[in-house]
């Protein structure tokens, strides 16, 4: 019987257990007792936390268009992000902060982000946007052969030239695997005037693009 299969007969052998129901420990009348008043209390604010968290989400996003719209008009103006805090004040003098982070190289381009761009820009234009970072990592299965880890530790190319020799390495095995991802050159929001052309309908649709790359948020 293959290994595959002796895992598998050996999961279906497993009978799985019953979901607990849980301990439920009786505090007193909320009225008289203190620990039936905290947990009273805990129960009604944690639902008026929440509405107040979905109030006031309705609002932040409210805000956070009215300074996105102004944040694109006022770039598009001058050529140059605007000059931090991004504030959004009302006749009393209350203000909020409009947080804008550009997190272009942190994550993996979408290919429905891609064409977004493409659409948006023309497909010669998103090659000079974008590059290729190459993440290596050891191959996990290969690592765990016998004697492979210890000897990488002392001398890594002499070491896998004696492992293929010895045999305990295929030429096949791939000891090294890579991650390729493709992002947002660094400093791309800081661009964004000149990579649309102070055009405010292509700069709101570029960041709309860029997605999570570029993270706006309302902050009090």
């Amino acid at each position: 019987m293959s290994l595959f299969a002796k895992a598998a007969e050996k999961s279906a052998k497993v009978e799985k257990k019953a979901k607990s129901k849980g301990k439920v420990w009786q505090a007193g009348d909320p009225a008289a007792d203190a620990i039936g008043k905290a947990v009273h209390e805990l129960v009604v604010l944690s639902a008026e936390e929440k509405a107040i968290k979905a109030k006031k989400s309705l609002f932040a996003v409210q805000v956070a268009n009215y300074a996105q719209n102004n944040l694109i008009e006022d770039y598009a103006a001058a050529g140059v992000f605007p000059e931090t805090p991004l504030q959004v004040m009302n006749s009393d003098g209350e203000k909020v902060t409009y947080v804008v982070q550009d997190r272009s190289s942190q994550y993996k381009v979408k290919p429905e982000q891609k064409e977004a761009l493409v659409q948006l820009l023309g497909e010669d234009a998103v090659p000079d946007l974008l590059y290729t970072e190459v993440s290596l990592k050891f191959n996990r299965e290969v690592m765990a052969k016998p004697g492979v880890s210890e000897a990488i530790e002392k001398a890594l190319m002499a070491t896998i030239k004696k492992l293929q020799k010895s045999g305990v390495l295929d030429e096949d095995d791939e000891l090294i695997e890579a991650d390729v991802k493709e992002a947002f050159k660094p400093g791309t929001l800081s661009r964004l005037g000149i990579i649309c052309g102070r055009d405010t309908g292509k700069m709101m649709a570029f960041l709309k693009a860029m997605g999570s790359c570029c993270v706006r948020s309302i902050k009090c």
